[in-house]
């Protein structure tokens, strides 16, 4: 069976199908069959007086066809027909009852053909035929195979077996074997004398000459109990194994005073290896180890690159590696040293062929600009100087020996961005006899980059201008705006990169910038009625690339334009009113109330009426769109009607929302009042008391009990009747709001950093139905953040000992610094049919807490100069704390006592004012430059050193124009230091860089 897959596609290739393909094939009957018999040639044996049909041999054949059909016959008889074969099983039978003769060889030719597999019409498929030799009586054992034949190599282990010998015993008696050397090799193999397996009797060893590599044997099989015996040949030949390594002549070869400049390919020295083992294990090849030579068959190795003397100490040392050709292959080195001669061939060289060294833009005479490098391979001198001649160029000035350049040591100025200077090297022959008659040079291009001082901020000029609008609910990543800052420095110090400041006590950012191109977009989906407000405040940081890096900073606010994403909302989930019966046409019903948390025509509501459970109820009401009145159109006939209000904002599309209107019809009032008293009085009051004092009370009521005259009369003639009285009191409808148990609670004092979740307070109303104390609290959204717009709390509902209780928690951080107090609104409603409500105030204070640290306010720039007494004024320092309350928002300075503080013992500060002043003479020459660091600490008992936000300080040397006017005017020599503040966006740290220079107009 045969399986295969084809594939088809169509002319494009661009749409392919495969298919699974099984071959079954079938077996043809063209193999002929053959014998299978072993040993050959066939032979037996025949007792002298076997009867007839006594079996002596059977003959076998084997074919590859499935469909084989094989029989077998005699084709030649020699026997005179005392032999027969049964044609299917191929058994050799006697015939006839004559004795056989003794030792008397009978020989019959026979062979197997295949029934079913014909040749042509009179011919089948056949073996061969074979011999079969038959002796009366007995004969010597046969082996298997008319001769043997092996191979064992030379590495073969003592003892291990190398061929086995057998041979048929035709009495089926044990054979037993031995072993005879022919010639040379007795006692190098021994035999099993019972299993015929020849084995290794001592080691060999190929290279030996003493030892043959043929070895000539005679095996002979002998029977047991006097029986016959019969002999074969066997060959062994021992095979060469690759167990010798190349070997040299000599562990070291050397080459003296060889040119460095003989040409390619000339002949340096011959080498030579010899190996013990033969034929291919024997053939060598060369190899080298340094890419400047090679070698070849014979050994002799050359050049294939200019060789140099001035490398490798004046000599090449390498390896020659000797490589037979075994399998595994066998290697030998030896080592190989060419010792070259010098010549002034090499010119000197650069360690680079340009520099680029920066020079400060107000760097002063005599300052070190760089050092070039020159080298000889030939070992010759080198001297420096400017192409052209002569060791000045300019503003700078080259030392001849060791390649120093400084600037001019008089007055200069730097006023370009770069200088190109080309220098030369030459050198002087010395390395070698008459080395001088070819001097070499060589030359290298120095660039001098005038570097900037980073003395500019980066400034945000339009930030003024800077008022962009978001729309609430953008994607996450929405532009906003591109702010551009300008920093007039050069290079790295006017390269400006981007950064949001991050907000006190604000967890992450709601903007980011790209730090490259200024693009400032949202970091947050902004919802303008929730925590994020109509404006948020954005602070973008620039800052320049320098070292200390200096930065500028643009505030400005992003509004949040409104979008249409909040509904109406009724103050009551129902409204149920009582309606006089009489009411006139025209009558202020009931007014509905919704509010819309958006703005504008997002948030402007309009309200419109329809009777959804009674078409007809529509006629007799109408309703103010603006105001929300219900107003009485029609006289009214029925007892109740119920209407539906929609209040829609004026969005686009617009918002609604919907409220049921119950309006029950009762009465004409037609019944006064009855005093509880018909006479109140007399009053006694104070001349004297205030306006709005209680003097009395008075009270009156509604007729609680009506008796009525009830007759029940038959049909009866004449009728009787009799007469019942009837009394009905009238109890209060369920028409009263909630109580409060306070209408006004508060003030409420709560500390700042109270935990998102915590009580603030609990408030309690009942409902003011007898038998129906549910009731249902709201907390009010108001329109400012101080009422609760940004919903800075809510309200949780829970049932204590019968009462409906409602705890006022927080909903999100609280900050003492942004509002300090709250006036919240809760709205309590019964469960009455009226769903009658009541309102109440909370007002809540908070109480600062020291959750802020002081931050510097800006980079301050200063100077103090050399020699000035002690107790002279640097600079001062300013850092604000934004806690709201004191000792919270004083701000204390202090040195930071740390051995880092390089500075510490140097200056002083005030700890109320921040002015830092010296504590000693500063001399320039002893240091130049002092690192400072200065920590600001707020007043509270909890106030802790910033000790894990303090800053790093660097010193920076400077030349201001500015001084050197000074100096211009004052005319004297004097030395100055500066002093570098540098603020970063941590909290407290203080960087303070202290350097000076010297500006005397004498040499130094």
């Amino acid at each position: 069976m045969s399986e295969l897959y084809v594939k088809i596609y169509d002319d494009f290739r661009a749409n392919t199908d495969n298919q699974r393909v099984i071959i079954h094939v079938k077996d043809v009957n063209d193999e002929p069959p053959y014998f299978i018999n072993r040993p050959l040639p066939m032979q037996t044996v025949v007792q002298l007086n076997a009867a007839p049909n006594t079996p002596v041999f059977t003959l076998q054949a084997r074919d590859p066809d499935t469909d084989h059909n094989i029989h077998y016959f005699i084709v030649r008889d020699r026997t005179g027909g005392r032999f027969e074969v049964d044609e299917r099983s191929g058994v050799v039978r006697t015939r006839g009852t004559d004795p056989f003769q003794l030792d008397m060889e009978y020989v019959l030719y026979v062979k197997a053909e295949d029934q079913n597999g014909r040749v042509d019409e009179r011919r089948f498929q056949s073996t061969p035929e074979e011999r079969l030799s038959i002796v009366g009586g007995k004969r010597a054992p046969q082996f298997y195979l008319p001769s043997y034949e092996a191979e064992i190599a030379e590495n073969q282990k003592k003892d291990s077996d190398i061929i086995s010998v057998k041979a048929k015993s035709f009495a089926d008696r044990e054979i037993r074997y031995t072993l005879k050397a022919q010639g040379q090799g007795a006692g190098t193999f021994n035999i099993g004398p019972t299993s015929g397996i020849v084995k290794l009797a001592k080691e060999l060893d190929f290279e030996d000459l003493r030892q043959p590599h043929v070895y000539s044997l005679v095996v002979t099989a002998t029977e047991d109990s006097g029986g016959f015996s019969t002999s074969v040949e066997l060959t062994i030949r021992v095979t060469d194994v690759n167990d010798n390594a190349p070997k040299f002549e000599l562990p070291d070869y050397q080459a003296h005073n060889v040119d460095e400049d003989i040409p390619l390919g000339t002949s340096i020295l011959k080498v030579k290896a010899m190996d013990a083992d033969s034929g291919k294990n024997a053939e060598i090849e060369y190899l080298v180890s340094d890419d400047h030579f090679s070698v070849d068959s014979n050994g002799i190795i050359t050049n294939n690159k200019q060789l140099d003397a001035d490398n490798n100490n004046a000599y090449y040392e390498f390896v020659v590696t000797a490589k037979d050709k075994g399998e595994p292959a066998k290697t030998g080195t030896a080592t190989v040293r060419v010792y070259t001669k010098n010549k002034n061939d090499e010119e000197p060289k650069f360690s680079q062929q340009v520099y680029t060294p920066n020079v400060d833009e107000n760097a002063g005479p005599n300052t070190l600009v760089t050092t070039v490098v020159a080298s000889d391979k030939d070992g010759d001198n080198v001297r420096f100087g400017f192409v052209g001649g002569g060791t000045s160029s300019g503003q700078f000035v080259i030392e001849e020996i060791t390649g120093v350049i400084r600037l001019h040591n008089k007055a200069i100025s730097l006023d370009r961005d770069k200088y190109e200077l080309n220098v030369t090297a030459m050198d002087d022959g010395a390395c070698c006899v008459n080395g001088d008659a070819t001097i070499h040079t060589s030359t290298a291009v120095v660039v001098v980059f005038i570097t900037d001082v980073n003395d500019n901020k980066p400034i945000f000029k339009d930030c003024p201008t800077y008022f962009p609008k978001v729309e609430e609910g953008a994607p996450n990543g929405s532009p906003v705006i591109k702010v551009h800052a300008t920093d007039e420095d050069k290079g790295v110090n006017g390269q400006v990169k981007y950064s949001i400041v991050q907000q006190p006590n604000q967890k992450g950012t709601k903007f980011t910038v790209d730090e490259e191109t200024g693009e400032v977009s949202t970091n947050k989906v902004f919802d303008r009625e929730g925590d994020d407000g109509k404006f948020v405040s954005v602070t973008v940081k620039a800052t320049d690339q320098g070292e200390p890096s200096l930065e500028g900073v643009c505030s400005f606010t992003v509004e949040i334009t409104d979008v249409n994403d909040n509904p109406p909302l009724f103050d009551r989930q129902k409204y149920v009113e009582n309606v006089k019966q009489d009411a006139s046409i025209g009558t202020n019903i009931l007014r509905v109330s919704a509010s819309d948390e958006d703005a504008d025509n997002n948030g402007a509501i309009v309200y419109t009426l329809s009777a959804p459970y009674n078409p007809a109820d529509i006629e007799y009401f109408e309703i103010q769109p603006e105001s929300g009145w219900i107003v009485l159109k029609k006289p009214l006939d029925r007892d109740r009607y119920r209407l539906r209000v929609r209040a829609s904002d004026r969005g686009d599309p617009p918002s609604s929302a919907d409220v049921d209107v119950e309006l029950d019809v009762v009465d004409r009032n037609n019944k006064p009042p009855i005093w509880d008293m018909t006479t109140y009085g007399p009053v006694h009051i104070k001349e004297n008391v205030t306006v709005g004092t209680v003097v009395t009370s008075v009270k009156a009521r509604l007729r609680e009990t009506y008796k009525l005259e009830a007759m029940a009369q038959d049909k009866g003639f004449p009728p009787l009747s009799r007469t019942v009285e009837v009394q009905i009191d009238v109890v209060d409808r369920a028409n009263n709001p909630p109580v409060w148990d306070h209408t006004v609670y508060g003030p409420i004092y709560i500390r700042e950093n109270l935990p998102v979740g915590a009580k603030v307070v609990s408030v309690k109303a009942s409902s003011g139905i007898e038998n129906n104390p549910t009731v249902f609290y709201r907390l009010m959204p108001g329109s400012t953040a101080q009422t609760n717009k940004f919903h800075t709390f809510y309200l949780q509902q829970r049932a204590d000992n019968g009462f409906t209780w409602a705890d006022i928690k927080v909903n999100h951080p609280l900050d003492y610094e942004s509002i300090k107090e709250y006036n919240l609104t809760i709205r309590v409603e019964n469960n009455g049919a009226q769903q009658l409500a009541s309102e109440a105030t909370v007002y809540i204070m908070l109480e600062d807490v020291n959750d802020e640290i002081p931050l510097f306010t800006e980079r301050e720039q200063e100077t103090v100069l050399e020699g000035e007494p002690i107790g002279t004024k640097v600079t001062q320092v300013n850092a604000i704390d934004k806690d709201g309350t004191f000792p919270n928002n004083q701000v204390y300075y202090y040195i930071v006592d740390s051995p880092r503080n390089e500075g510490k013992d140097f200056f002083e500060i005030s700890m109320q004012t921040g002015e830092i002043f010296t504590k000693v003479v500063f001399d320039r020459e002893k240091q130049g430059a002092y690192a400072l660091e200065v920590e600001a600490r707020d007043g509270a008992p909890s106030a802790r050193p910033n000790s894990d936000n303090q800053h790093n300080s660097g010193i920076h040397e400077t030349n201001s124009g500015n001084l050197k006017d000074f100096h211009r005017r004052c005319g004297d020599a004097r030395r100055e230091a500066k002093f570098l503040l540098n603020r970063q966006v941590d909290t407290s740290g203080f960087i303070g860089a202290i350097s000076s220079r010297n500006h005397s107009p004498r040499p130094s």
